[in-house]
């Protein structure tokens, strides 16, 4: 496996500004054999959202220190839709109820948490842009700006889908999976804030406690 010494698609959530006043950062990133040394130093929490089988195909470069935790936000006891190539905005939305419990377990690990943080799935766009989206709306963020840093992640990702494509079986699949575009992370939010009044109804409705919305 060869290690490269960056890390595309690493930024802290919601952008530069965001958590400027805050006591510590979250930051979000993609997952590739990279050096320990790409990451943020002095990380007192790594969130990994990818499956079992993820971890063991790419281990990630920080499984041996001790803020490492495989938190996946995929529950595997419980069954997907089965519908193929279905646009985002959807799969997202079916994601906060159908792995709800996945979800909760992430934002309590990081309200656990002092120190910096790392959240990171694969890519870093799909599991950790819906994580990193409602922690920058719980903070305060317009839903557009965290539309915004969801749609960053295609600058990092330019070489990652090339590649992707180019072993494709499935093209129409792959072209669905790739879209990161705003428009797709605000249409999530809306529905979540129609569904439950606010992100933070919703985090509730996750089970989440007011100490732990407080910590966050």
């Amino acid at each position: 496996m060869t290690t490269t010494s960056t890390l595309t698609n690493l930024r802290p959530v919601g952008g530069p500004d965001l958590q400027a006043d805050r006591s510590r950062t979250v930051h979000r990133a993609n997952t590739e054999p990279v050096s320990p040394a790409a990451y943020p130093a002095d990380l007192a929490l790594v969130v990994d959202l990818r499956r079992e089988d993820e971890v063991a195909r790419v281990p990630h470069p920080l499984r041996d220190t001790a803020g490492y935790r495989q938190v996946p936000m995929f529950d595997p006891s419980v069954p997907e839709s089965g519908a193929s190539a279905v646009a985002l905005e959807d799969q997202y939305t079916d994601w906060t109820e159908r792995h709800a419990a996945g979800i909760a377990a992430a934002l309590r690990a990081v309200a656990g948490t002092r120190g910096d943080v790392l959240v990171c799935c694969s890519a870093g766009k799909d599991r950790t842009g819906i994580i990193a989206a409602l922690l920058a709306r719980h903070w305060g963020a317009s839903i557009a700006s965290a539309a915004e840093d969801y749609a960053a992640s295609a600058v990092g990702l330019v070489e990652r889908f090339a590649a992707e494509r180019a072993a494709s079986g499935d093209p129409e699949a792959t072209a669905v999976a790739q879209r990161c575009v705003p428009e797709i992370m605000q249409t999530v939010l809306e529905r979540i804030e129609v569904r439950w009044g606010s992100i933070d109804g919703y985090l509730r409705w996750l089970g989440l406690s007011e100490e732990e919305l407080a910590a966050l």
